[in-house]
């Protein structure tokens, strides 16, 4: 089971590695030269949830080198995932940081239903402190961004309004993206 799995894996690699272009923009072997020889400059860092309906390369259409992803169950922020977002911020100079939350966020109500885990319970805690009580899933979701949010606006830098934080929900079942 798990040979054929990494099979399908590695033949996706293959097309990657022959593709010049697909729906999400410049994938081709120029582009990875490009960025391999000269850096990354991405024009937005984004934060959200490791969850495999939420995939922000594809959402925004964009290809290589476009966009700087963190990924971590529930969009939370511990300080390894702050240490991302101050590089994006001070080394990539990248001046638009989201924090994408979605619908049916799994640690999101995993939080509200109060389970526990070993390591899980990390992530849990910071939602619940965010989530404050909130029961409704979406809302709870939408308050876990901005908590977020509030976490990644002390990282930029004081007195330049050149870089901007914004929290957004998508939307599983439409695909739309509403920026809170």
């Amino acid at each position: 089971m798990t040979n054929k799995i990494l099979k399908k894996l590695l033949d996706g690699n293959k097309e990657y590695i022959d593709a010049k272009r697909n729906h999400l923009g410049d994938i081709s072997k120029e582009i990875r030269e490009k960025t391999h020889h000269y850096g990354q400059k991405p024009f937005a860092c984004i934060i959200c949830c490791s969850d495999s309906r939420v995939i922000p390369e594809k959402i925004f259409m964009v290809g290589i080198g476009s966009i700087f992803v963190i990924r971590i169950a529930g969009n939370v922020l511990d300080n390894y995932g702050l240490g991302s977002v101050e590089y994006a911020i001070h080394h990539l100079n990248t001046k638009l940081i989201m924090v994408l939350g979605h619908t049916k966020c799994g640690a999101v109500t995993s939080a509200i239903h109060k389970e526990t885990g070993e390591y899980v319970s990390y992530l849990l805690k910071e939602i619940e402190d965010a989530i404050d009580g909130e029961e409704d899933i979406t809302k709870a979701s939408m308050k876990n961004v901005m908590h977020t949010v509030s976490k990644v606006k002390s990282l930029l830098p004081k007195n330049d309004d050149s870089y901007s934080v914004v929290g957004a929900i998508y939307h599983i079942l439409s695909g739309k993206v509403e920026i809170l």
